[in-house]
């Protein structure tokens, strides 16, 4: 009985440690002025810890009676799969759009092949931004049975999808932004 009791404590502890690392909770920027931040285009141009397969993405952003709104149309490669999407995502209703963060919007997936959906949620941090050329974001998607995926990155958007990013990460505060940590994106 000992054993069991053990082995389900080192289970659950070592669970509770993947799941941490996987999806962290990053520092918001203060003082975040989230009506710039969430108007207009964002292309998603590098990313951290991202796969070689990571697309470049538009993600257009609106609020709209005080929620966030977030679409995106490309190409998304899961299983190995190439597949077009679009995704719509929103933040709920009341719920307060807290300048804090971490911003919290449902989200849906739908395949353009077969028009099926896969539902996830998204959780952005915006670590830092200029509003108007950069943001570096933390974001963690988590998706819902069958596939029960946790995964967290970190990803610079741009304004301008062919903006000299080099300007950009000068002028980042910290040493772990450094643009060869980075994957670029395809497409951008």
């Amino acid at each position: 009985m000992k054993t069991i009791v053990a082995v389900i404590v080192v289970l659950t502890y070592t669970f509770a440690t993947v799941a941490a690392e996987t999806c962290q909770n990053e520092l918001q920027m203060q003082n975040l002025n989230t009506q710039r931040f969430f108007k207009g285009d964002w292309y998603l141009t590098y990313i951290k810890d991202g796969t070689q397969d990571a697309a470049c993405r538009e993600y257009k952003t609106s609020i709209v009676e005080s929620l966030v709104k977030l679409t995106a149309h490309g190409d998304y490669i899961f299983d190995g799969k190439k597949k077009k999407y679009s995704t719509t995502c929103s933040t709920t209703r009341g719920t307060s759009l807290n300048p804090a963060g971490p911003f919290v919007l449902k989200c849906m997936h739908t395949y353009d092949i077969d028009n099926s959906h896969i539902f996830f949620d998204l959780k952005l941090s915006v670590v830092e931004t200029d509003y108007d050329n950069y943001a570096l974001v933390y974001r963690c998607t988590t998706y819902n049975k069958p596939l029960n995926l946790n995964y967290g990155n970190y990803v610079l958007l741009m304004r301008n999808k062919n903006a000299d990013v080099a300007k950009v990460t000068a002028t980042l505060n910290n040493p772990k932004w450094s643009l060869n940590r980075f994957t670029k994106t395809t497409g951008c």
